[in-house]
């Protein structure tokens, strides 16, 4: 059970991770709305609504050890190809191809997992399984966008700055774009000469685009690393 409960950790570490950083991508790279951009997340929820029914399927023919690997196999893969985005990169394409094989891969992960712990517990325990596979969730996710985010930050504000360093912003300024990419857009809309504007806000894209890409790898081999592990040491079935 303990695997399971790493399982849904990693997917939920991976998944969150994933949501928090996309959402921006949407808006400042690509300049949609925040209504837009959240429409533009829909094939992904379509997509885990479709898999999730198959994958509790799949677990009682084959076993959590031959479906909730090749779930953590996908998330790692779609979030290795999300790191290749650009701002150009189409959304029938690459964008809605990756977040849909993410969702199978959540899929995947958690219809098994739950079902496999549940249906390994005596009806006494139910409550105490149900409790702690919502932890591992909830853990998972806050823990996803901590750390996720903070790789981003780490990669984006330095870059941002090297970047910035011959526009000839004030230090007040430069130091603001630093700490976020919303205001670093907030300071090209300030900006008083268009073309320091348009230098700022390509600045601040292509930083963002350095962040989104490494953070993106690091949740991509954190996933694969899961899947090895879960492959590694699930039994074949789950004990009932």
């Amino acid at each position: 059970r303990r695997v399971l409960f790493r399982s849904i950790f990693i997917a939920f570490f991976s998944l969150f991770g994933f949501t928090f950083l996309v959402t921006q991508y949407f808006q400042f790279v690509r300049g949609y709305d925040p209504l837009e951009s959240g429409l533009r997340t829909v094939p992904f929820a379509v997509g885990a609504g479709i898999t999730a029914p198959i994958a509790a399927r799949l677990a009682i023919r084959f076993g959590p050890k031959r479906v909730v690997p090749v779930g953590l196999l996908f998330m790692g893969v779609a979030q290795i190809w999300a790191s290749t985005f650009e701002p150009d990169s189409a959304y029938w394409g690459p964008v809605v191809a990756s977040m849909v094989l993410m969702a199978c891969g959540l899929s995947l992960v958690t219809s098994p997992s739950s079902e496999s712990v549940m249906g390994s517990l005596p009806r006494e325990m139910a409550g105490v399984g149900s409790a702690i596979n919502d932890t591992s969730r909830e853990v998972g996710g806050t823990l996803g966008v901590a750390i996720i985010g903070s790789i981003f930050a780490t990669t984006y504000g330095p870059r941002v700055v090297e970047l910035l360093g011959g526009v000839g912003l004030p230090a007040e300024a430069l130091a603001a774009a630093e700490e976020s990419v919303g205001v670093a857009y907030v300071v090209a809309e300030g900006a008083s000469d268009p073309a320091a504007a348009e230098a700022i806000r390509a600045a601040a894209g292509s930083a963002f685009l350095d962040g989104f890409q490494a953070a993106c790898i690091t949740v991509g081999v954190v996933a694969m690393l899961g899947a090895l592990l879960a492959w590694r040491f699930l039994p074949a079935r789950t004990p009932r």
